[in-house]
């Protein structure tokens, strides 16, 4: 007896249903185990239109920023570290202390929020910005701003 043997067929395709399942599992492994980025932000409590105005009695400081990056508080010029000093010893007098930030035309957005958050950190809990429309001479005193509403 002589049995023929049968041929084995090669196989010309691959299964792609478990394939898929796999690369389906990968992608859900991947995205439960990735850390995501922690994005800081300054915390903003804007007033309602509902709500009433409460006057309290505390000190407002007024801070000018110029275009070039120069800040004055009051009529003392200061660079950023000198800012963060300055806050903190305002703060720590009066933590009720409000700052009025007075911008020049030409402040970028990036440096108003880098002073802010200098602010924030050195204590401060009520700011204010406001546009300044004169640069400070000797005939404007900083103190006693020009301002555009």
């Amino acid at each position: 007896m002589d049995f023929e043997r049968a041929k084995r067929r090669r196989v010309t395709n691959l299964p792609l249903t478990p394939m898929i399942d796999i690369m389906f599992m990968l992608i859900i492994f991947f995205m439960l185990t990735t850390t995501f980025m922690r994005i800081e932000s300054l915390e903003l409590n804007l007033p309602s239109v509902t709500s009433k105005a409460v006057v309290e009695k505390s000190e407002v400081v007024h801070l000018f920023i110029q275009a070039n990056g120069d800040m004055l508080l009051g009529s003392r010029k200061l660079d950023q570290d000198g800012l963060s000093e300055s806050m903190k010893r305002m703060f720590d007098k009066d933590a009720n202390t409000k700052v009025m930030l007075l911008t020049a035309e030409g402040v970028t957005m990036q440096q108003l929020v880098g002073i802010m958050d200098r602010i924030s950190l050195a204590g401060g809990k009520s700011l204010f910005v406001r546009k300044w429309d004169a640069a400070p001479t000797a005939a404007t005193d900083p103190a006693q701003p020009v301002m555009v509403k």
